[in-house]
């Protein structure tokens, strides 16, 4: 669910700085603000899985399932939960903390990326 909604999020941005480039800058400023966001949140989850790769093991944690259905389903919903037999489950959080810290860098980047330059208009004296 977690990688659901991060897709969401970029899929809204990138419309969003399309419309925003396209009234400000034209319509080649904005394909090209779309491309660049499409190769930074590419090469921007390579890395970040790659870094999350170092921390985190490949094949996930084996737990034992949680006895409350209110647990069990906000684990399922995080999207880190396969199911297993035998009363296990296999939590994989490797690929949705990758896309977590890749969304916080962007959301970094892009504030600096896409800020408005205020221009200090000097008084005549």
């Amino acid at each position: 669910m977690i990688p659901v909604i991060i897709f969401y999020a970029h899929a809204i941005f990138a419309t969003y700085a399309f419309c925003k480039s396209y009234q400000s800058d034209g319509l080649v400023q904005a394909f090209l603000n779309v491309a660049f966001i499409v190769i930074l949140f590419t090469v921007g989850w390579t890395v970040s899985d790659l870094f999350m790769g170092i921390i985190i093991s490949e094949n996930g944690y084996s737990i034992a399932l949680p006895q409350n259905n209110i647990l069990l389903m906000m684990l399922k919903l995080t999207g880190f939960f396969i199911p297993g037999g035998g009363g296990y489950g296999t939590i994989v959080p490797k690929d949705s903390l990758s896309l977590i810290l890749l969304t916080i860098i962007e959301v970094l980047f892009y504030n600096f990326y896409f800020k408005k330059t205020k221009v200090i208009q000097e008084s005549k004296a």
